[in-house]
This record gives C-alpha cells, sequence and structure tokens, in this order.
C-alpha cells in the first residue's frame, strides 16, 4: 500500500507540473508550480542540490524597480523573486533573493540579471504541489521556449527580434537550459523536441541506476530540474581548469562547448560524467574516489545507448585498454586505493574497473541497491571522518547488498578495511563469491 499511495501521489505531482505551470513573459503572467526547497531535497535523495527555481524570461537592469503582485500565496508555502545566479566557479557572482508575500511587491534590482522565482514548500518534501498566480510589471522579455507549451514559430521569431537579448533560456519538467543569446544564434538547436527527449532519457537512466524507483519516500523521483548553464563569470585561466563542472545548483558549461549537451548528448561522455556528480551520495563518497565511482553513471549510460564500453576501448595516443591496465593494476604488491595519483590521469579510469568488475558479477541492481542502501541507513558520521572510514561504509554496504563476504575482492585492489568493519562483515556469515570478480577483465 505505501508504494502505492507514494506513486499516486508522484503521478498527481507530475500531471500537476506538466498541466498547471506557465511561464508567459510576453504578458508578463505566470503560474508556478511549487518545488521542494533544494537543501530540502538534497538531505532526502542524499545528492547535490537540484535547481528549485522557476524562470520568468525577463531580465532587469540595475536599479530597475520590479512590481511583483501575488494572487494568493498557500500557507504553508514561500515565495521569492532571484535575480542573477547562485554562486559559480570563484564565487565572484552575487544573488538577489527578496521574499514576496501575497498582494503587491515592489523589488529594486541591486544587479543587473534574470529575473527566477523561488516557490518552495516551507517545510519538508512536497508531495502534493500547489499553485501560485503572479503578475509582473517591469524587466525586459528574452527568448524563453517551453517544451510542449511555447510555439516554434514564435520562438524563431523572438530570437529574430529580441537582438538585444543577453540570454536564452529553454525549460522542461526535468531540466533547464541557460545560453547567451549571440552563441545561441551561432549554434542554435535543430532540434528541441530530440534535444530534450535526449536529455530527459540521461537524466532519467541516472535517477535509474542511483535506485530513485519511488518505491519509498527517499527513493522517488525529484521533481527538481537539472540547470544546464554557460558560465561567464569564470576568468580565463579558471575555464582552463575545466571541461564543465558540477555544482549545486547548476552544472557549468564553457562558451565553445554547451553543443555537447545539445548536438551530443548521445555520445558525449563528459557531460553524462557532469550529470552523474549530481547523483554521487557524500555518505561514502571519499576524496580519491570522486572522480571514479561517478563514471559508474556514464558506464551506465553508454551502455543503455548500445555504445562499446570505454573501459574495452583504445583511445587518443594510448596502447592498450583499461582492462589491460587494471590487469597490472591488482598484480601490483603495494597499493592503496586510497590514494590518488593526480600525475596519471589513467588511473581515474583503472580504477573504475573494481566497479565493473562488480557489475559484471551482481549487475547493475546491486549498484542501485547501494545508492538505495544508504539513503535508507541513518547517517551517524560526526563530519569529521577520514577516507578510511567511508571506505569502510562502502565495503560492508557492498557486502550487505550482496549477500557476500567481498573483503577478499577489495584487498586485491588495495582497498583494505579495518578490523572492526572486518569483523562486522564477518559476523554476517556471508559466503565469499562464486566467481571471483577480480578475474574478469571485460
Amino acid at each position: 500500500m505505501k508504494i502505492t499511495v507514494f506513486a499516486l501521489l508522484l503521478a498527481l505531482g507530475l500531471c500537476l507540473t506538466a498541466n498547471a505551470q506557465t511561464y508567459n513573459n510576453y504578458t508578463k503572467e505566470y503560474v508556478l508550480v511549487s518545488q521542494t526547497e533544494g537543501r530540502i531535497e538534497a538531505r532526502r535523495t542524499q545528492r547535490m542540490i537540484l535547481c528549485d527555481y522557476q524562470p520568468s524570461g525577463l531580465y532587469v537592469k540595475r536599479g530597475e524597480r520590479i512590481g511583483i503582485n501575488v494572487a494568493a500565496l498557500p500557507n504553508g508555502y514561500s515565495l521569492s523573486s532571484m535575480i542573477g545566479y547562485k554562486p559559480m566557479w570563484g564565487n565572484r557572482n552575487k544573488t538577489q533573493e527578496v521574499g514576496l508575500k501575497t498582494g503587491p511587491n515592489t523589488v529594486t534590482a541591486s544587479q543587473d540579471g534574470i529575473l527566477s522565482f523561488i516557490f518552495v514548500k516551507s517545510e519538508g518534501y512536497d508531495t502534493r504541489p500547489v499553485t501560485v498566480k503572479l503578475k509582473v510589471t517591469g524587466g525586459k522579455a528574452f527568448p524563453l521556449y517551453h517544451l510542449n507549451r511555447s510555439n516554434l514559430l514564435n520562438w524563431a521569431n523572438d530570437l529574430k527580434i529580441m537582438r538585444d537579448a543577453p540570454f536564452v533560456q529553454l525549460i522542461s519538467d526535468k531540466a533547464l537550459i541557460t545560453i547567451p543569446y549571440r552563441d545561441y544564434l551561432r549554434t542554435p538547436i535543430r532540434n528541441i523536441q530530440a534535444t530534450f527527449s535526449t536529455i530527459h532519457q540521461v537524466i532519467d537512466l541516472e535517477d535509474e541506476l542511483a535506485g530513485f524507483d519511488n518505491s519509498s519516500p527517499e527513493n522517488m523521483r525529484t521533481r527538481n530540474r537539472v540547470h544546464y548553464m554557460v558560465d561567464l563569470f569564470s576568468t580565463p585561466k579558471e575555464s582552463e581548469d575545466y571541461y564543465m563542472y558540477a555544482s549545486n545548483y547548476f552544472i557549468g558549461m564553457k562558451r565553445d562547448n554547451f553543443t555537447d549537451l545539445t548536438e551530443k548528448l548521445n555520445r558525449e561522455w563528459g557531460i553524462w560524467h557532469e550529470t552523474g556528480h549530481t547523483h554521487q551520495q557524500a555518505t561514502w563518497l571519499w576524496g580519491s574516489i570522486t572522480e571514479i565511482s561517478v563514471n559508474l553513471f556514464s558506464l551506465y549510460v553508454q551502455e543503455r545507448f548500445g555504445l562499446p564500453t570505454r573501459l574495452g576501448t583504445i583511445e587518443g595516443g594510448e596502447r592498450e585498454t583499461t582492462f589491460a591496465r587494471a590487469k597490472k593494476y591488482i598484480a601490483q604488491r603495494n597499493k592503496n586505493y586510497l590514494d590518488e595519483n593526480e600525475a596519471d590521469y589513467n588511473e581515474l579510469f583503472t580504477k573504475l574497473v573494481m566497479f565493473h568488475q562488480l557489475k559484471s558479477v551482481y549487475g547493475w541492481d546491486a549498484i542501485k541497491r547501494l545508492h538505495k542502501y544508504f539513503r535508507k541507513t541513518p547517517y551517524v558520521g560526526n563530519g569529521r571522518e577520514t577516507d578510511q572510514d567511508k571506505a569502510n561504509k562502502f565495503v560492508y554496504a557492498m557486502c550487505f547488498v550482496t549477500r557476500n563476504n567481498l573483503v577478499p575482492f577489495f584487498q586485491k585492489w588495495g582497498l583494505n578495511v579495518e578490523t572492526a568493519t572486518a569483523n562486522r562483515i564477518n559476523a554476517l556469515r556471508f559466503p565469499y563469491p562464486a566467481t571471483d570478480p577480480a578475474q574478469i577483465f571485460r
């Protein structure tokens, strides 16, 4: 019964989201569907904070007075205006947020920026979304495309006549995309419907691997969006340090690579990787594994798209596959999986083979159960956990979800556990695996 109730609530919420929300930047009238506040949702899902703000399709200038009339703010919900973006790389941009109440409100912009709205439940998870109506005076419209609601002819006309627009935005029920106007004109999305379909497929697949199957409150799919946006605040020097990056509230792209999202997503590992970062669980994320376990999501998407695994492919100037390097790594006598060799980029993929081997024996379902296990298990750390502490939790959890004693397997990879954890695992009296995962290199 519990599953049925939550599935019903989710279905009602999705139906309301799809049918009720309206972002009309022509008349500047909006119907917003409530969301769960980003930080509250992050605690429930044990992942990064996702976007909980919604677009207006309006840009405002510093010193401009914006009128926002709120028809009737439902009890138990809060509404705010937001000008600008959440902190980006370098944290030099500012965000102006102002609380709104029922009736007329006036907001004086302290900076230039996109106007957005944050409409969330005041406390707890929002299982029964509600709506609120807004009317805005002031601000200047820029091209805003709402999937399955906007007219393509109007969109094309907006792109043609709104020549001073700083940005364009495209939104669906799962994603928000923000791209500089002139960059978009140079490389526009040729088929918006198909592009969003692929974006949704990637998000859905990664949610699936993270165990979000709507079976219980903690495993319900989120209604908060993934925001993909071009970061214009990073300096040229800073931009050299990343391809894209995942942060709370958004995934930052560069002006010269946003087409990896809009044109190449069905084959582009890097953006699968960045979207994967939004799913990583801090409870078992130790330092050296940050750029390793995230690629489980890339491997999963790659496989579901019918592509050959990157681990078995010789790339670039390499002379051997990742599987071949992993075989040599395991054969080493002195190794520590917790160590991180920043000078060897290939090591990240070599160590990813450990997860691939587990998947090869126990299936992707074991990875799904792992994520569900950590969402179900209360966090009891004191904020001062070491990498070894988190590794202990991971090894125990992996043994628990597979019902096998995997300590010898992890030891072959140089991932040792402390005596107390080993004793806890031994007390479970699980058998050793019938097939040694460490022997699989394919």
